[in-house]
């Protein structure tokens, strides 16, 4: 089979093959795998953005989170939950809004995209100390 038969039969079988939240960019690299150790009690505290925006994490699961790009512009407040398991959606939520994870249990990240999760352009925002 030549390469063009080829390619078209990889890019045929691309399109077959449901995508997930994230597309491609995990698959590609330019978004890393959260720890698969990281609990809940590792994420709680405070995580910010130089460009404005806060997430508060309490390990009772509930959280408080203002300024969130993408989302609403005023304060909210509510529930979040963790969800390593699932390869075909986020990593937590904040209520209804998507949110991933990075970085390790020590010093974990969270991010959003802004976009096209396959463009790679993330939102993050760092825990403070």
């Amino acid at each position: 089979m030549g390469r063009s038969r080829r390619f078209a039969a990889a890019l045929a079988f691309s399109m077959l093959v449901p995508t997930t939240v994230t597309g491609c960019s995990r698959f590609f690299g330019c978004v890393p795998e959260p720890p698969d150790d990281i609990t809940m009690a590792d994420l709680a505290g405070v995580y910010t953005r130089p460009e404005g925006g806060r997430i508060e994490l309490g390990e009772d699961g509930r959280y408080s989170a203002s300024n969130l790009p993408g989302a609403t512009d005023r304060s909210e407040e509510g529930r979040w939950t963790l969800d390593l398991e699932s390869a075909s959606t986020e990593d937590l939520t904040l209520g209804d809004l998507q949110v991933w994870i990075s970085g390790d249990r020590e010093e974990p990240w969270l991010y959003r995209f802004e976009g096209d999760p396959d463009s790679c352009d993330l939102i993050e925002f760092h825990r403070t100390h």
